[in-house]
C-alpha cells in the first residue's frame, strides 16, 4: 500500500489559466526591404509560385532599377512589389518614351499562406513612397481585367479583385487604354 502525505501547512497553489494556443502567424510581422540583386532567386521563386511567368534575367534587370521591393516574414520573402520608372502622358492615356514622371508598380505577387495579411497594401505603400522620393509625379499599374463599359469604381466595387479594390480603396483613378484599365494616383 502506497501512502500519500498531504503538508497541512504547505497551501496548495492555484493552477495558472491555461494559455490559449495563438497561431504563429498572428505573431509574425512583416517586414519591407528594397530588393537588390541578391534577392533575384528568391523573388523569381515567390512569383512562380503566384504564377507570374518570369525568368531572372528580367526580375534584375527590374530590380536594377532600385525601386522594388520585398515583404518578409522572418527573414524570409513572402510578398515582391516589382517597379521601374516610366513616362504617363495624361493626354493621349499612354504610357510613353521620354523623361520618366511616374513609376510604374508591377502587380505583387504574394504567396498564399500570406494572404489577407495586408501585405499588397504594404508593397503599395513603399512603392507610392519611392515615387515621392524619386520626385516622379504618379504611381501606375494596369488592370488587365476586361471590365464592361459604365463606370469603372463602381464595377470594382461590385465585382473586382482584391488589388483592384486596394486601388480604388487608396484613391486611384482609372482609365480605359489598349491594353486595360489603367490605374493612377498623383503622389506629389
Amino acid at each position: 500500500m502506497v501512502e500519500s502525505f498531504k503538508h497541512p501547512e504547505k497551501k496548495q497553489e492555484a493552477e495558472a489559466p491555461k494559455k490559449k494556443f495563438v497561431h504563429l502567424l498572428d505573431e509574425e510581422e512583416v517586414e519591407v526591404k528594397r530588393l537588390d540583386s541578391g534577392d533575384i532567386e528568391d523573388c523569381v521563386k515567390v512569383m512562380r509560385k503566384c504564377a507570374f511567368d518570369v525568368t531572372e534575367v528580367e526580375v534584375g534587370n527590374i530590380i536594377a532599377y532600385g525601386k522594388s521591393f520585398g515583404a518578409t516574414v522572418n527573414r524570409m520573402l513572402v510578398g515582391v512589389g516589382l517597379a521601374w520608372p516610366a513616362k504617363l502622358d495624361l493626354e493621349s492615356k499612354k504610357i510613353t518614351s521620354g523623361e520618366s514622371n511616374a513609376l510604374y508598380m508591377e502587380d505583387p505577387a504574394v504567396l498564399l499562406a500570406y494572404e489577407g495579411r495586408g501585405v499588397r497594401r504594404i508593397l503599395l505603400r513603399e512603392r507610392e513612397k519611392e515615387t515621392i522620393d524619386s520626385k516622379l509625379k504618379y504611381a501606375i499599374g494596369y488592370l488587365y481585367e476586361d471590365m464592361p463599359s459604365g463606370d469603372i469604381a463602381s464595377y470594382i466595387t461590385e465585382a473586382g479583385s482584391t488589388l483592384e479594390k486596394l486601388y480604388l480603396s487608396e484613391n486611384y483613378e482609372f482609365f480605359r487604354t489598349e491594353k486595360g484599365i489603367l490605374a493612377f494616383k498623383k503622389v506629389e
